[in-house]
């Protein structure tokens, strides 16, 4: 009987399931079809504002706008008066959503002891490990150690690197990627990677097996030489410049246990050859099946990582529509400011400044832009819109991260969100979108848009981009279970080099861009009903 209440409930919520989903899909389809009535007014946005503020953002005085750094804060005041100037309302009294961040050195006692039989080797830090900057300072003393492939448990692939392995109270050591990398049709999507890839999901995955410490290996089918490819710290490295330190910006539940990747002197130890680690690896990629064990020759007498954390703080900048019937929720635009900064070439004749036009001066003002035109709008709509430009996401999408962890309004308020992140390089008038698998109502509705706002002249809408997903800002509202779309006009060679200039950006591309993601954002604020949101198979909604 239970069984059978119970699958009469779940066809109970398929079958309520759909008739939301169909009653979505008319209301949307009416709504489009009224959306250039007089109801849905929005200004034209502004070619030259727009070349302006990239003349602003990506200039040389701006220094690649890195975080931390004077400069970052030089952009959010600019940004800051912007949203003022256009007639933005702060946030809780404020432009500035600010949150904390440990810049973290490299410190002593970090070191790694092991045994094998009678022979105790000591393994030296930079040549044969080198800590990761998500690790955590931490000692492990007598430790036994196991292989652990891949570092994987994903359900929906049935894939499980930990079954039938104990970790607990061990040493975990772990391959970077996924299993089958160079396989298109391996179920992890070959060369694009899922978020298990990702060392963060490892780490997690890992420390709730019960693992007090990890080791990293890079691939041995994939280099010549297994190298330690930790963090590049300053402090090992005499070439990295000495203010080149990560950040972190670390919750109660982040795994404080030591994370290094090793180089070839440990696999010999653990695995006696490296040609016995390369034939684990081809046994997992042509069997789909994990090759874990225990590692019972060797033993972890010592395994210590100390981090020396610095606290920064950095912000975020957000500006406000109120809404006219439902103030209290909100449509989030978004798109990160930061860059990565300059270098100190040998040659000072030679350009320094990545100047990040395209990323991500393109997206940024596409937001300004965006904000301005629907800030002048002679109505507003029925929810609130909120403009946040997130600092940190090249570091990790540390801002949006911030916001959506601790957020200036509920989280659960938040009805939407569109991210613009490299939109200014669009060929032959390709747009990408990301997210749409989660809401398909929202990709709907803004695909409706695009071939209402420029009918013949509409753009390609191409949804090829799962790959980049995580990678960027509308990731991080995701997982919080947030409708998101993600404007997105391709990676290209210029991509994180000091050659992204203003030069090379289609400006007409990037506001006809900024003009799709701002009436589709104004119709989502303007529906009666909040659109649903359907988690993908490897999505972590507890991040």
């Amino acid at each position: 009987m239970i069984f059978l209440s119970n699958f009469i409930h779940r066809q109970f919520e398929h079958i309520m399931n759909n008739i939301i989903r169909l009653c979505l899909f008319i209301m949307l389809h009416v709504f489009t079809t009224f959306a250039e009535g007089p109801s849905f007014s929005v200004p034209e946005l502004s070619l030259s504002r727009a070349k302006s503020h990239m003349n602003k953002l990506a200039s040389d005085e701006m220094k690649g706008r890195n975080t931390p750094s004077p400069e970052l804060e030089q952009s959010a005041e600019y940004l800051a008066n912007e949203f003022k100037e256009i007639g933005l309302l702060p946030v809780n009294g404020s432009y500035f959503h600010t949150y904390t961040l440990e810049r973290l050195h490299l410190d002593k006692p970090t070191s790694l002891l092991v045994k094998k039989g009678f022979m105790v080797a000591e393994m030296q830090l930079k040549d044969d490990f080198v800590p990761f900057e998500y690790s955590g300072s931490a000692n492990v003393e007598y430790a036994q150690v196991a292989f652990a492939g891949f570092g994987i448990t994903a359900p929906e692939y049935k894939y499980d690197d930990y079954k039938d392995l104990d970790v607990k109270g061990k040493v975990v050591v772990i391959l970077r990627g996924e299993p089958q990398m160079d396989n298109e049709n391996s179920p992890f999507e070959g060369k694009r990677f899922t978020k298990y890839s990702r060392l963060q999901s490892k780490m997690k995955t890992a420390y709730s097996q019960g693992a007090v410490g990890i080791i990293v290996l890079q691939s041995p089918l994939n280099t010549l030489k297994l190298r330690p490819s930790g963090f590049p710290w300053p402090s090992l490295y005499p070439n990295v410049p000495a203010d080149a330190l990560p950040l972190s910006r670390k919750n109660a539940d982040t795994p404080n246990i030591p994370v290094v990747s090793a180089g070839e002197h440990f696999v010999e130890l653990a695995f006696g050859s490296v040609d016995t680690l390369k034939s684990l690896h081809k046994h997992i990629d042509s069997l789909f099946k994990p090759q874990s064990r225990l590692l019972g020759e060797i033993e972890v007498l010592n395994f210590q990582t100390t981090l020396r954390t610095e606290k920064v703080e950095v912000r975020n900048v957000m500006g406000m529509i109120k809404g006219s019937e439902l103030p209290n929720e909100y449509v989030v635009i978004g798109a990160h400011y930061d860059h990565v900064g300059y270098s100190k070439p040998n040659d000072p004749s030679k350009d320094s400044i990545y100047n990040g036009a395209d990323d991500n001066a393109s997206g940024t003002t596409g937001l300004l832009i965006s904000a301005e035109a629907l800030a002048n709008a002679p109505i507003k709509p029925k929810r609130s819109m909120m403009f946040v430009a997130f600092s940190g996401e090249e570091k990790g999408l540390l801002g949006s991260k911030a916001f959506a962890d601790t957020p200036p309004l509920p989280i659960s308020q938040c009805a939407a969100m569109f991210n613009m992140d490299m939109i200014g390089r669009s060929i032959n008038d390709t747009l990408y979108i990301g997210g749409n698998t989660r809401c398909k109502e929202l990709a709907n509705l803004n695909a409706e848009m695009n071939r209402t706002l420029f009918e013949s002249d509409s753009m390609h809408l191409t949804y090829t981009i799962e790959q980049y997903f995580f990678r960027s800002d509308q990731a991080s509202f995701a997982m919080k279970r947030i409708p998101v779309l993600f404007f997105y006009t391709g990676e290209h060679e210029d991509y994180h080099k000091v050659s992204d200039e203003i030069s090379k950006l289609d400006m007409d591309r990037l506001v006809k861009i900024s003009t799709l993601c701002s009436h589709t954002a104004w119709a989502t604020a303007d529906l009666p009903m909040r659109l649903p949101f359907t988690p993908l198979p490897g999505d972590d909604l507890s991040d």
